[in-house]
This record gives structure tokens, sequence and C-alpha cells, in this order.
């Protein structure tokens, strides 16, 4: 062998070592591909080995479900003598998602290639309609040959191609909501239902579970007492039913927030599914009455208004208990003497959407209306005199109020 040659073998064995990564020293695919690949017999590299000629020595691919592609490569066989080349998929090691090696064909399978000469080989790919989506790694090895390097794990092959497909990974199922936001009270039990749709072209399963929780000022104790049922397995399609159950404990305080995750076909969420955010308020019902201090000039009637707001909170999707309406206790004293108040109106209001615009057309069955905010107000007249006044209000099933005191005519 000339100079030259050696020069040029020595440089493609580099070449090929840097592009290869360690491998096992058996073929079986992991547990994401469908059937494994046949153990070779393995033959140590050597001074020796011949280190043929593979153009090109890697290829990438972009293939949505359903499609196929082809590409060629060409191998020469270095060697002095023939050689018969079966080409065949060797797992890369680290990798999560190898190839099922149903998935790809190359032609011809087996053939005989003399010294010197050159084969080309044509490599299809095709990727089924209910492949996950992630990025699949092969090497397809035209020989046996592996390098025995004490330093690695695995052995590694010498007479290989890289192959990468890219295939894009699609949501598998939609949400009717991905948050959950209400207040609760401690000692109460609720029931939120929302609908779960399987838009993959297979079934597939879930298994919800809630985590990644977090709390704010005391413990608020609903970590280990919320549950989720619904169907474990859903086909193409199929809209169903899930139902968190929150108990609340007796002394739970503060605030929940956590998520629940879906855990599709029992895989960790890179982002690409759905979860439903979870953020609860443990409201308690207050036993001290805010106090106001007011001072008036004149003898005008007064005019004292108290009213609340609640945002559309996810109260829609609960059932019983359902909220209670609203009120407040005031107590009203004119130069620290009890007055008495009179309860002249009470009103009630909300904003209403027409249509579930934040929702899925699938989950909306054939409600037309949304609830957004909704207010309550009371308004209490009293005679005026000039002097000192302490007003007293104590609310009852709201988080918050405001209150306006009007001297004179209120119109």
């Amino acid at each position: 062998m000339s100079k030259s040659t050696l020069l040029r073998a020595a440089s493609l064995f580099l070449g090929i070592l840097l592009c290869l990564v360690s491998v096992p020293a058996a073929f079986a695919q992991t547990e994401d591909v469908g059937e494994s690949v046949a153990e070779p017999a393995y033959t140590s590299v050597s001074n020796k080995t011949i280190i043929h000629e593979i153009n090109p020595s890697y290829y990438d691919l972009y293939l949505q479900q359903g499609e196929s592609s082809s590409f060629t490569v060409n191998f020469k066989n270095n060697g002095k003598k023939a050689l018969d080349v079966e080409p065949r998929l060797v797992s890369v090691p680290e990798s999560y998602y190898d190839f099922d090696e149903s998935w790809i064909a190359i032609s011809p399978a087996n053939v005989t290639v003399d010294s010197g000469a050159e084969q080309e080989f044509t490599i299809e790919v095709s990727i089924p309609e209910d492949a996950d989506g992630e990025n699949y790694q092969t090497y397809i090895a035209f020989a046996d040959d592996i390098m025995l390097d004490p330093e690695e794990y695995y052995p590694q092959y010498v007479n290989v191609m890289y192959l990468s497909v890219m295939v894009p990974v699609y949501q598998k199922i939609e949400l009717q909501t991905c948050y959950i936001y209400d207040t609760v009270e401690a000692g109460e039990e609720y029931e939120y239902t929302t609908k779960i749709k399987n838009v993959a072209a297979r079934n597939i399963t879930i298994d919800p579970e809630v985590t990644g929780y977090d709390y704010s000022f005391d413990e608020s104790g609903l970590e280990d007492a919320i549950e989720i049922s619904a169907p474990s397995v859903l086909a193409p399609g199929e809209i169903a039913d899930m139902v968190i159950r929150v108990p609340v404990p007796e002394n739970a305080t503060g605030s929940y927030s956590g998520y629940v995750e879906m855990n599709v076909d029992g895989k960790e969420n890179y982002g690409y599914d759905p979860q439903i955010d979870l953020n609860f308020i443990v409201r308690q019902q207050p036993s001290v009455p805010y106090v106001k201090t007011f001072e008036t000039r004149t003898a005008d009637p007064i005019t004292i208004e108290v009213s609340t707001y609640a945002y559309g909170s996810d109260s829609w999707l609960r059932s019983p208990p359902k909220n209670e309406v609203p009120s407040f206790e005031l107590n009203l004293k004119y130069d620290s003497s009890p007055v008495d108040m009179t309860l002249v109106k009470i009103t009630q209001s909300g904003s209403i959407s027409v249509g579930w615009n934040n929702f899925p057309v699938w989950s909306n069955d054939d409600a037309i209306y949304q609830n957004n905010d909704r207010y309550y107000t009371e308004t209490y007249t009293i005679p005026g005199a000039i002097g000192d006044w302490e007003l007293t209000i104590l609310p009852k099933n709201t988080e918050n109020f405001e209150y306006s005191i009007t001297f004179g005519d209120s119109e």
C-alpha cells in the first residue's frame, strides 16, 4: 500500500471517529421502538482493519407522520477481497428515540462488493401515521467491525453512517380549559368537571395527577387532598369528562397553586401537551368588622353604599356548593350612639360574554353565554347630623368590597 493511500485511510478513519458516539454492544432497540434488530458477530478493530468509504457519512431528514423519503448512499470496498455487505441498523447510545427497523428499507438488502468496487444503496424511510413526534436517530452499519476502546463504555462501530429524522411533535390532547381559579372555604368539598379530547390519530393513555404544588401564607393542606378521576384510555376524537375533587380541610388557610399533569402515554411532558393550572384561595369568613370613622359638617342626609365584585372565576366548572350571595352586616354610630340604617336598594349585576370565546368549539355544548365579572351592591340612607360617626362593615361570602359615603342628595 502506498504512503498516500495510508494517509488517506488514516484521515478517513479519524473523520469517522469524530462523527461517531458510543453505541451498545447489542442491537436491541428501546421500548419505544417496535421490533429489535438481531445482534451481529462482532469483529474487533486491529491495525489491519479496512476503513471503507461511505458517502454521505451522515444524513438528516424532516418527515411528517405518514410521509416517506429516500436517498442514496455510496459504499466503496477499500479491502483487497470481495466483501459481503448487509446493511443493518445500530442503536445510537443515549438516544431515547431509536428507529423501528420496519420504518427503513435498504436496497439491495445484501450484496457482494468486489475489492475496489463501489455499490450504491437506496435508503427509504417511511414514518407511520401514528408515530410520536421526536428526533429519531440510528446508525446504518455496512460492516461489523467495532473498536474496543477500554476508555469507552460502549464499543464503537467503524463502517457506519449516521441518520437523523426529525418528526414534528403534534399535540395529542386538547383541554376545555387550561386553568381553574376559584375561592373555596375550609371544611367544604368541591368538584370541577372539565372536558378533554384526544386529537391524536390513535388511542392514547392518560394518568392525570396533581403535581408541582406551592402554597403561600400558612399551609393550605390541599396538596394531599385533591383527587382526579378520568378514563385511562381515549380513542381518536373521543371527548371525555375529567373530575377534579377538592375536599378542603377544616384547618386549611392561605392559598394554593399547582397543576394537573396529564401524563399522556406515560411520557414526560416537554411542553407539547397542555396541563391544567390550579389556583385556590382558601377563604375565611372574618369575625371582626372593618371600622371607618368620619365627620360631618352639615345635617344633610347620608347615603352609604357598599359593593363587591368577583372576577370571572371558574365556578362555572364547579358542581355544588355554588357561590353564596355576598352580603354585609353594617352598623353605624353617631356620637357613640347606635343609629338605625334604612336599606333602600340591593343591586346585582354582571358582565356576560356571548359565546365561549376562551374555549374550543367542541367543548361548548349548547351554552352560548359566559359569566364574567359579577357585582353586588347594598345602599343605605340615614338622616344627617353634624358630628362624629363610626361605621362598621362585616362582609360575608366575598374577599373584597368597596364603600362610599355621600353627604347630601345622592341623586
